[in-house]
């Protein structure tokens, strides 16, 4: 749903509070004699799902969600048009548990960023927002992040990091800038966190890629400091559309002092009429003292039909083979997991954007 109004536009540069490109910017803006065009939305994923799991010799029934690759959430965003190129967006966004009703987490805790862009200049996003570290696990697998198929379920200390870091998937306090389009393909996001008082919060990262439409590359790093030593980020990955069926592969490496993991995805989608199949095989390596041996891999296949563009029927299966005191499960909702014991789990659900 969208709601949008007109206003004249005001000026909002001040000596010193922005970088000289943007205010340039903001002075043309408030030059103009067009009305600004302002624009809020509502949006979100509502996914249900029957979960069955296994880990080791327990198992479980439940009615879980997040299978098809976003979990449930609400959001609200809006742009207002500036005028010369210039805008102001915000974007709230919150977990949604839907089986109970409840909000998960605290608040807006997904996303919630304030942000001013322009189309020659690139995006400055203040607030708490995925690091730049994290978009290649989850743009490059076919199953994204979520799910009984999801690439997070062998990545350890999940969405955190190790050794106490907190910017595996997320930052607060975050100041990030992002690359305009029309670079030739090129895109790019750099980011610095704030600690603001929190162990394993500060946070220094960037990420560049470069698309056509069939091929899409990109690689990531990052530090955060935690205590007397640096958690390190590093990936690469990228698809490869051949249109009758997408190949997917990434490369993911966390450190933590002695303490090390390596992850590495192959995968692929086939469209099949109003469908796609999804598959994908997964390993991680930890190594380190008391870790070496301690492996995991992942096998997953599913299917996502398309009821329209905004409704899916899915099913996904997947099957963990732990090793050494590696005790990975491929669900929330799974049993607790046990070193050098497989999990499995098969899940059916809907899912709907709006």
């Amino acid at each position: 749903m969208r709601i949008r109004t007109t206003k004249p536009p005001t000026t909002i540069a001040r000596r010193g509070l922005l970088p000289h490109a943007f205010t340039g910017a903001i002075c043309l803006a408030a030059g103009a004699s067009a009305t600004a065009q302002s624009s809020v939305q509502i949006f979100g994923t509502l996914d249900m799902n029957v979960t069955w799991s296994k880990s080791g010799g327990a198992s479980v029934k439940s009615l879980d969600q997040g299978g098809n690759i976003f979990p449930s959430r609400l959001g609200f965003r809006g742009t207002e048009d500036l005028g010369g190129g210039l805008a102001a967006s915000f974007w709230l966004e919150m977990a949604l548990l839907p089986d109970t009703g409840e909000i998960q987490g605290t608040g807006f805790h997904r996303r919630s960023t304030l942000s001013l862009s322009h189309n020659s200049f690139g995006e400055l996003r203040l607030g708490r927002d995925y690091t730049p570290t994290f978009w290649n696990i989850s743009q490059f697998s076919p199953f994204g992040t979520v799910g009984v198929g999801g690439s997070a379920n062998i990545v350890e200390g999940w969405p955190f990091g190790l050794g106490g870091a907190r910017t595996l998937a997320r930052a607060n306090n975050s100041v990030g800038y992002f690359l305009p389009k029309g670079l030739g393909g090129f895109y790019g996001q750099a980011m610095y966190a704030l600690p603001e008082d929190q162990e394993g919060s500060r946070y220094r990262g960037a990420r560049l890629g470069w698309t056509n439409g069939t091929i899409d590359v990109a690689a990531a790093y990052g530090v955060t400091p935690v205590g007397t030593t640096d958690y390190r980020v590093a990936s690469i990955g990228g698809t490869y559309d051949f249109g009758v069926a997408k190949l997917y592969a990434n490369y993911y490496r966390q450190k933590a002092d002695t303490d090390k993991q390596v992850n590495a995805l192959l995968g692929v989608s086939v469209p099949v009429g109003p469908g796609v199949i999804k598959a994908s095989v997964a390993r991680s390596n930890r190594s380190g003292p008391g870790l070496d041996g301690d492996d995991a891999t992942q096998y997953a296949v599913g299917y996502v039909h398309y009821l329209s563009k905004r409704t899916a029927l899915y099913g996904t299966y997947s099957y963990i083979r732990n090793r050494g005191n590696a005790a990975y499960v491929v669900s929330d909702s799974s049993p607790a997991g046990v070193p050098g014991a497989g999990s499995r789990g098969l899940q059916f659900g809907i899912s709907h954007n709006f």
